[in-house]
């Protein structure tokens, strides 16, 4: 490395072994967007159901459906509800 070259936080940090590793990131991030599809899976759905006919619809009808199934028995979508209705306010 030359002398001219700073290392940025990125660099030292991995240079330490500091921060997080890759699994943990695309855990999180799963979480993340799992916890997010099933509290939205009904309105997905419904949102799905409006497009235009026609093979992307059907791929996303049927990509959402299980997300809309399961928020519907969990009772998801009524959590959802409730923060509309409190911003609605």
């Amino acid at each position: 490395m030359s002398s001219n070259h700073k290392l940025d936080v990125g660099e030292r940090r991995a240079a330490q072994g500091a921060g997080r590793s890759l699994r943990s990131v695309f855990i999180a991030v799963a979480v993340f967007y799992l916890t997010a599809g099933l509290l939205n899976g009904t309105y997905l759905y419904e949102d799905a159901s409006k497009r235009e006919f026609g093979k992307a619809r059907m791929f996303w009808m049927s990509v959402t459906q299980p997300l809309a199934e399961a928020s519907n028995i969990l009772k998801l979508h009524l959590f959802r509800d409730q923060v509309e209705k409190v911003r609605k306010e």
